[in-house]
């Protein structure tokens, strides 16, 4: 499959219709941070799901819904012309529309495609015509976003799916499946063929006694043998999960422990910090006041505070005199006021009131007192008077002039510090003495905080460098390892003593199953015998090629790794590539040198390159398998590149006879602007991916990209 064109109309920035033409070898599309590069990507993802229909209104180009008017609509639509045994075509797409309210509404999803049988363009289900070009999984291995998604076999069903799709192994599927006693052709054969030469036996009255406990012994031994697999096969796979955990932490072995040193030395560091500090006291506006320091080398200042203490007290001895005058006037106003006998608020009563505000009438006066009337009002202000006068009288406290004893407090204070001269002399040498400590415990502080700050930026050092693991990560793995270790040699040491058993036991049921074959010669289940025997063979035959063909596939999926691994890393170190598969079928990259020692970490670039050896070394195996090449679409997948290694990496992706479609932001200056020296000696197509000027940073529906062919 070749990608001839594709069209993307009004998908999120990529406004009105965008048709780009693709050749068979690389392309590249340059674009900076939001200039459309993972847009496109999304895109491609969009148009080859086809699990499930999408709608999504954030799919729509903004630019294109603020231009669209009320009660008309648009389409949004990605479409891909190829090449696959004759040109095809897909086309995914949905209306949309603006009402009253300027809200946006979807539709009239359409999954196209079409097909070309001679002369004629035959329409067929868009879905279903890629599942048959560009089946789902296969789309796997070709679509890659980011450098930390390159591991393909990430998916531990990965390398089971590029054995029975790619290698020769389905051929044996019908013959030998080995699961159980029915799911191939020979497993079946070898089970009925034994059962037929059993029940045989069991029909052979001469050696009857012989044959039942023969076949006991082979039953209660199979039956074992069963059990000890069965075990054997846990323990592999615990001792593979293991296997697993210890090398996505081997890397960061090293890391862990350099991790733990650190934090134990910053704990240590702030602990001492935290002690230093503690020493320090610096409170001395308090000091000032609570331990006189503000009378240390002063003997002036005492003199005059004792005189403000004095004048305080003459002041207060004055006011007091004055507020008891003050009282006694009050008083004696109470007591003429007193002299004067009021009229008890109780006539007339609460009901008469009432009574006469309803009817508007004083019945005491006997003249009419109207609703808004003066008279009305003295008789509603005599109820409320009435009213009040019925409520609990609350006894008034009386306030004191002053309620605090500050003065008397100053009055001892300068009564004990005159007895005290020769301390308060003697403060400006504590003074001294307490700032040049808390100085030196400062210094010493600071001296720590440089240590830690050190530290810290160690850790961040050691973050950065391990794969964007986080600091927790790397804890647990530090913790775990131990553990992890452990039960691996548990799980190991246990594959060991059930494999050993398992051999005895095969052993034992190959004796007891010979006897029992022997005891067959010359009686009626001879014949039965041999059949069964020739087809167990023709079993074990398949097994055996079955298991050769698995690895004859490991070792040419690790040669074509191997010889474009060679390739991508130009004048530097790059190991050897193994695939190693695991008992439950999975599979792991790693890389080691000449010597067989695995290179437990490798830099990220390193690692890039590996991961995307296998991944051509894949594809060339589905174009020789299939007899059809698929196209291999990266988004960003450089970015751990040094730009020299960058530039030769393009330089020989290039060469490879492979459609290859990358989106980065290499041959960008750190301006923006296309480094045209590192253009200039590229061989293959580019592309420039920009935002159409002019936009506004904060308005999304001005955004729009513009592709631009830079390079042919």
């Amino acid at each position: 499959m070749i990608i001839k064109e594709i069209t993307i109309e009004n998908f999120r920035s990529y406004y009105g219709v965008n048709t780009i033409k693709f050749n068979d070898g690389l392309m590249i599309f340059i674009g900076d941070n939001g200039d459309g590069k993972t847009t496109f990507f999304e895109a491609l993802e969009w148009l080859f799901d086809t699990s499930k229909q999408n709608l999504d209104l954030r799919l729509i180009s903004e630019k294109k819904i603020s231009e669209l008017p009320e009660f008309e609509s648009d389409v949004l639509r990605v479409s891909m012309t190829f090449e696959h045994d004759g040109e095809k075509i897909v086309e995914k797409s949905f209306s949309f529309s603006k009402d009253a309210n300027n809200e946006i509404k979807t539709g009239d999803f359409q999954f196209k495609g079409f097909e070309n049988e001679g002369a004629e363009r035959i329409p067929i289900q868009g879905g279903r015509l890629l599942d048959r070009c560009f089946e789902a999984a296969i789309r796997k291995y070709c679509l890659f976003k980011g450098e930390e998604n390159l591991n393909v076999f990430n998916n531990p069903d990965a390398l089971n799916y590029l054995i029975e799709t790619f290698s020769n192994i389905r051929q044996f599927e019908p013959y030998y499946n080995g699961e159980d006693d029915t799911s191939g052709f020979t497993d079946y054969a070898e089970y009925q063929s034994r059962k037929a030469f059993e029940k045989a036996m069991k029909s052979d009255k001469q050696n009857s006694q012989q044959e039942k406990d023969l076949s006991s012994k082979l039953d209660l031994l199979r039956k074992d043998l069963s059990d000890i697999r069965q075990r054997l096969k846990s323990n592999r796979e615990n001792a593979t999960n293991y296997s697993t955990k210890l090398n996505e932490i081997e890397n960061s072995k090293e890391a862990s422990e350099l991790l733990k040193a650190i934090n134990e030395r910053l704990k240590s560091l702030r602990d001492k910090k935290a002690q230093t500090e503690k020493h320090i006291n610096e409170e001395y506006s308090i000091k000032l006041l609570d331990d006189m320091w503000i009378l240390g080398g002063f003997s002036s200042i005492f003199e005059e505070f004792q005189q403000k203490v004095s004048l305080f007290s003459r002041e207060k001895r004055k006011l007091e005199r004055e507020e008891d005058k003050l009282k006694g006037k009050q008083e004696l106003a109470k007591e003429i006021a007193e002299g004067i006998i009021p009229l008890s608020p109780n006539i007339p009563d609460k009901i008469s009131m009432q009574e006469m505000i309803k009817d508007e009438f004083c019945k005491v006066c006997g003249r009419e007192a109207k609703e808004g009337t003066d008279a009305y009002d003295f008789m509603v202000n005599k109820l409320n008077d009435l009213i009040k006068s019925q409520q609990p009288i609350e006894k008034e406290t009386e306030k004191q002039l002053f309620p605090n004893s500050f003065l008397r407090e100053l009055e001892q204070k300068s009564s004990n510090l005159e007895y005290n001269q020769a301390e308060i002399n003697n403060l400006i040498n504590i003074i001294r003495d307490t700032i040049e400590f808390n100085e030196a415990r400062k210094t010493d502080a600071n001296k720590i905080q440089e240590s830690i700050d050190i530290e810290e930026e160690n850790k961040k050092k050691l973050l950065a460098q391990n794969d964007g693991l986080t600091e927790e990560q790397l804890q647990n793995a530090y913790e775990n390892i131990k553990n992890w270790w452990d039960y691996k040699g548990q799980a190991e040491k246990q594959v060991v003593i059930l494999e050993k058993e398992e051999s005895e036991k095969q052993k034992e049921l190959e004796k007891y199953q010979e006897e029992y074959n022997n005891l067959a010669k010359g009686s009626v289940a001879d014949t039965y015998r041999k059949i069964h025997s020739a087809l167990d063979k023709i079993k074990n035959a398949f097994k055996n090629a079955k298991e050769k063909n698995t690895q004859d596939f490991l070792f040419q999926l690790e040669d074509k790794a191997n010889q474009y691994l060679e390739r991508l890393n130009i004048d530097g170190f790059y190991g050897i590539i193994k695939i190693i598969k695991s008992a439950d079928g999975a599979a792991r990259i790693a890389l080691q040198d000449r010597n067989d020692t695995f290179i437990s970490s490798p830099n990220q670039a390193l690692k890039t390159t590996m991961y995307m050896s296998v991944l051509f070394a894949v594809s060339d195996l589905t174009a020789l398998k299939r007899d059809n090449d698929y196209p291999l679409i990266f988004d960003a997948p450089t970015s751990s590149f040094s730009p020299q290694k960058e530039s030769d990496f393009f330089k020989v992706i290039s060469d490879i006879n492979k459609q290859c479609i990358i989106f980065t932001k290499s041959f960008l200056t750190e301006s923006g602007m296309l480094d045209n020296n590192k253009i200039d000696v590229q061989n293959c197509t580019i592309y420039r991916m920009e935002k159409q000027r002019p936009f506004s940073n904060l308005d999304l529906s001005t955004i729009q990209t513009k592709l631009t062919l830079i390079k042919e």
